[in-house]
This record gives structure tokens, sequence and C-alpha cells, in this order.
């Protein structure tokens, strides 16, 4: 049943995509998110369902452009920055020491990359930025609440695995939700409607618990540092903290004494990292990946290349044969320029959102602006740790970071600097206290 419903919703949407590409958008990122076809146990498995989608987007992007409906993409420094990394990377492959080697994760860096791109031309108002925003948080958020609350009903759960796609382990998967979670709590902060808040809070709470139950470590330290950022950066810090707590105090009053002391050993593993195999196999991985930027510093091995070179350059025999570390992952790969023009995108895209919040007087805008540039500062930790230069989520922020700045444009033409702003919904007066005010306060 679920299989034909997800081959249902694609194969009806393909038409409508072409006259609607918008609506090719919506699905791909739920393929890509939720990954419906993971839950399916019949062709949508093996289909390349997303590939039919993204074609069929543009294609019919192609004919909205040519009418005038729609536009190609919207140029901003992000943009601009993307589309170099996109042909840099396309160069690496060429270039690369196996070609062959390098097809697999091409593949996932150009359409990252290309829908990443399109995606700041398709999305340039409130109304679409709203359905991504929702659609996206709401996607990897199930998939987070569900597993937490799954662990939270027996008694706590260690996952090993993940969903699927970029999030294909527990710390991939953690980094995600990491990231996810700020988009969570911006939708409990801004929407006006009262169910869709809960619905967003309680989805970040579960999350949370889902990020402790993944046993990462790497997911622990972001986990820090994005909770830190939220109730800091948050002008509702307590109810923000209030959220947080209400997630960790699941965790540890619904988890058994074993799981906690399972947990707490993992955790303090951190700290000793010269008696973990796991950490000194990254270090090790480190310090090869180094070696081999710099026997190619400007067009690396290639994607996906490096355990090909790896006992060439590994000081030991160690199990891992990539990075687990996505900056390092570029620099072997595909050589100097492609961090920079990666670093450069998201440096770009958080100087912005930071410019944008400063300029805008409507609070809506300004709190996406911050949970945005808090999931991409969850990024840049969580990525020290793991591979995940391709991963789909953060070429996603990048170009919401431009349809923002793009909606926020439109929504405050002809907006005086000094106007009042929008309130929202926790600054709104209740009814009883609007009539008063009507009243002149008497």
């Amino acid at each position: 049943m679920r299989d034909q419903l997800v081959l249902a919703v694609v194969c009806a949407g393909l038409p409508v995509i072409l006259f609607r590409p918008f609506a090719g958008l919506l699905i791909y990122y739920w393929l890509a998110y939720m990954r419906p076809q993971n839950m399916a146990w019949g062709a949508s498995r093996t289909l390349p369902l997303s590939q039919w989608v993204a074609m069929a987007m543009v294609a019919g992007l192609a004919l909205a452009v040519v009418t005038g409906r729609e536009r190609l993409l919207t140029l901003r420094l992000q943009t601009v920055l993307l589309i170099l990394l996109g042909l840099w990377i396309s160069a690496t492959v060429v270039t690369a020491v196996v070609p062959e080697m390098s097809k697999v994760v091409y593949d996932q860096y150009w359409k990252a990359i290309v829908v990443g791109v399109l995606a700041t031309g398709l999305v340039r108002d409130r109304r679409r930025l709203r359905l991504v925003v929702i659609l996206v948080a709401v996607s990897i958020g199930f998939l987070g609440a569900k597993r937490g609350l799954v662990g939270l009903l027996h008694g706590g759960a260690r996952y090993d695995d993940g969903p699927g796609g970029f999030m294909s382990d527990n710390n991939s998967f953690a980094l995600a939700l990491n990231m996810t979670l700020p988009l969570l709590v911006g939708l409990a902060l801004v929407e006006k409607e009262r169910w869709v808040r809960i619905a967003a809070a309680a989805a970040a709470a579960l999350c949370l618990l889902c990020i402790l139950f993944t046993f990462s470590r790497g997911g622990l330290v972001t986990l820090a540092v994005v909770g830190g950022l939220l109730v800091w950066r948050s002008r509702r810090r307590f109810l923000v903290a209030g959220l947080l707590g209400l997630g960790l105090a699941g965790f540890l009053l619904f988890s058994s004494s074993q799981l906690e002391e399972q947990y707490v050993e993992r955790a303090t593993s951190i700290a000793k990292y010269e008696e973990d195999g796991s950490v000194r196999g990254r270090l090790n991985a480190w310090q090869t990946s180094w070696r081999v930027f710099l026997d190619y510093p400007l067009f690396g091995v290639g994607p996906n290349n490096l355990e090909a070179v790896f006992f060439r350059y590994s000081p030991d025999d160690s199990r891992f044969r990539v990075t687990h570390n996505s900056y390092l992952q570029l620099l072997a790969e595909c050589g100097l320029p492609s961090l920079l023009f990666f670093l450069g995108a998201i440096g770009a895209a958080l100087w912005r959102l930071q410019r944008l919040r400063s300029r805008t007087v409507l609070p809506w805008i300004e709190i996406q602006a911050r949970m945005l540039q808090i999931s991409i500062a969850g990024y840049l930790v969580g990525a020290m740790f793991l591979n995940q230069a391709y991963a789909e989520l953060i070429y996603t922020l990048l170009a919401l970071s431009v349809s923002l700045e793009v909606a926020a444009e439109t929504e405050t033409e002809g907006i005086p600097v000094s106007a009042p702003a929008e309130p929202v919904w926790w600054q709104r007066p209740r009814a009883a206290s609007a009539r008063w005010l009507a009243r002149g306060g008497a």
C-alpha cells in the first residue's frame, strides 16, 4: 500500500510539474528528506524517483522561464559561488585518479547543487518560502520525532542507522536533526496557527531525544552548540530553553538506568580520545587527507577517490578509508578551490542573513534569518566529524538564505523603515486587552 501511494504521488505529479515546476521542488524535497520510498517495500525503493522529478522540474522550469512565469535562478553571492563549486567539482571528476569511482558521489554533488540553485529562482515570495521551510522541517522532523517517540515508549533506544540517503547512518542522521532543530523552533515561534506551533514544538523536543538516542558523539557536540545558540540568540529564551529541557527531561526520566550509563560512558569517551580506537582512526584519517592534499593541492584526487590512494599516505593500517571531515574531504578530493567556494558560499549566507536581520522591520524575517544562521552553524560544527560535503540539506539552507532575502524585499516594499513591525503571535494583545486598548484604555 505504501509503495503504491508513493508511486501514485510521483507519477501523478510528473505532468503537473511540467506546468508548475514549484510542485516538482516540493515533491523532490519530500523524497529527499522524508524518504517515503524507504518506508515502502516495493519498486519505489529501487526506482530513480528523485531523478524523474528533477528532470520534470528542469523541463517545466525551462518552459516557465521562456513564457516569463518563473525565473531560472536568483543571482546572489551564494548562488555564484555554488555554481563555481559545481563547475570545479565537475572538473575534478575528469582529472580524478580513478574517474569511475567518482560517479556515485558526483551524482549527489550535482543534484544537491543544481536543485539548490534552481530553488533560488522558484522560491521568491513568503508563501513559497513558508511551504518549503515547513516541508523540509516537517519531513526530517517526522523521522526524528517517530524514532524519538518509539525510544521514549520503550525506555530508551540506541539507533545505529539512519533513514537513508545522506542520512544513512546514526552520525549523519544526528547532524541532519541538529540542522533541522532550529527550523522547527522557528516554526514554533513565527507560525500563526496554534496547532502548527504545537506540532513543531513537540517535534523539536522529540528530535532532541532522537539525537541522544543515536549515541553520536559528534551529534552531542553539535547539539550543545545548536542548543546554546538557540537559547542565547532567542528573544524567547525561557520558551526555547523549556522546549529543549523537555526533550532532555524525557531522556532522563524515561530511559532505563542501563541506557543512561551506556550513554554517559559514550559521552565521556570524548575526553579520552587517546584510548578510543574510533577517535584515533579519525585523527589518522585527517592526517592522511592532509598529506593527500599536499600532493594534489589544485584538483585533488577526485570525488570518492581517497580510498584509492589512502594506504599510500596513511601512517598506519586504519579501518577508516574516508576523511571523516567535510572540509578535508573537499581539500583532498577536489582541491583547495572547492573548499574556498564552499566556505565562501556559507560565509556569504551567514553575512547576508546577519545584514538582513539588522535591516528588517518584520519580526518573522528576523526570526527565520536567525534560525537559518543557527542551522548553518550546526552544519559547520557537525561537518568536522563527517563526510557531508555533498549533503543536500546544507545546499537547501544556502538556497533558503537567498529566498528569504528576496521574500523580505517583496514583503517590505513600500514599508517605511520607522513603521511598526508586524507582531508575531506572542506580541499580539489578547482579545480582551485589544478591546480595552480600542476604548482608549479607559
